[in-house]
């Protein structure tokens, strides 16, 4: 069975709900958060919102300057099982904030002189070449930052795995037209970064979901974290579900041919080590994945969105709240929603993830509803 949602427009809502953006001013004095502070704060805070929102459940975790400030679970991952969430144990589906990853194993072999992130994508390509009538060339640059020119359709999912292609082979048969001249535009494309995840195949030789285990996971220490591309499903994965006429309905797993940019599945716990490499140069319980200029670069200002005071990095958006800078990633799938934001400045970052539908309910309204209080609290 074939489900097809407007995802693309989906995915442009949340992340403009992320950041309600302002120009940058200089900063005060760094911030230093304390635990106990933290926690009077969100233990609150998810109880209510999840009450309001109708959220069966919610795992949060806070990182800073190296170390987790504070992580927790609130109310059932999974409600039939009376299954509590966990931030070390809990699986959840986190979605578009998949795309961070995909990032980073591009610029992993970018580093390694393997590629280019200004040449032309097709001489990377062994199983079809890209089809484009503008003289601009798609380049891995555009892929990472939305600005290839594809006129992204209306995602497709299945939940029936037997239904899903492997990548080149879906991807040689569905890739958009290039509507407008690369470089140019910016569209929010599911379909760019898995094109990039391909050229990551194509030049290492390996699939994508196992690159990113042996090249990003396994150093990290994220032990409990992969591409969930077929069942069984993990004992300890979180249920999603959707408010419907005074019931919480479960969903049905989804199974996604252009899989790398939203089917990692993970714990908050896992997440918090993918924050702090990104907030540490990269090196995390000895494991070091990137380089600090290469790091530096990937975090920078690439390209502007329509949408103002809103940029993209490679792999994250930024956006600025007042004189606060952020960069980071939402992410929706079916009966998930996510967020992953840090503050460098501050050396600050949270990843939480709640398992309600955000397709057909409001509750990823949390997620903008944090951060304003969030920073209210701690950081202005």
């Amino acid at each position: 069975m074939k489900i097809a949602k407007h995802l693309t427009i989906l995915c442009i809502v949340l992340i403009l709900s992320i950041f309600a953006c302002s120009p940058a001013q200089p900063s005060h004095q760094l911030v230093s958060i304390n635990p106990a502070e933290l926690q009077a704060f969100v233990d609150p805070f998810f109880i209510e919102q999840m009450e309001k929102l109708k959220i069966p459940g919610l795992v949060f975790i806070l990182v800073q300057d190296g170390e987790v400030v504070y992580s927790q679970g609130y109310g059932y991952a999974d409600l039939e099982e009376r299954m509590p969430f966990d931030p070390i144990s809990t699986l959840v589906r986190i979605g578009s904030v998949s795309k961070p990853i995909v990032a980073t194993a591009v610029m992993q072999l970018v580093e390694k002189d393997m590629l280019d992130l200004d040449t032309d994508v097709n001489q990377y390509l062994t199983t079809f070449q890209i089809e484009n009538t503008f003289p601009e060339l798609v380049t891995l640059a555009h892929l990472l930052t939305h600005t290839a020119g594809f006129e992204d359709p209306p995602f497709v999912s299945n939940t029936d795995p037997k239904q899903v292609q492997p990548l080149a082979e879906y991807l040689a048969s569905s890739m958009p037209p290039i509507t407008h001249p690369p470089g140019t535009t910016h569209i929010y494309s599911n379909h760019g970064y898995a094109l990039a995840a391909l050229v990551v195949e194509e030049v290492s030789g390996l699939s994508f979901d196992r690159y990113v285990v042996e090249n990003i996971f396994i150093p990290l220490g994220m032990d409990q974290t992969g591409y969930l591309l077929s069942p069984p499903l993990p004992n300890n994965i979180a249920r999603g579900y959707a408010y419907q006429e005074g019931q919480q309905i479960p969903q049905p797993m989804d199974y996604d041919n252009d899989y790398p940019g939203g089917s990692i599945v993970s714990t908050a716990s896992d997440m918090s080590k993918f924050i702090l490499s990104n907030l540490q140069d990269d090196c995390v319980q000895g494991g070091c994945i990137l380089e600090a200029n290469t790091l530096a670069k990937m975090h920078q200002k690439q390209a502007a969105t329509p949408y103002e005071g809103q940029n993209v990095t490679y792999g994250f958006v930024e956006g600025i709240i007042d004189d606060v800078r952020l960069i980071g990633h939402s992410g929706a799938i079916r009966g998930f929603g996510n967020i992953l934001d840090m503050i460098p400045e501050h050396n600050i970052g949270y990843f939480f993830s709640f398992n309600e539908e955000c397709y057909q309910t409001e509750a990823c309204q949390i997620i903008p509803e944090f951060r304003e209080q969030f920073l209210e609290r701690f950081i202005r």
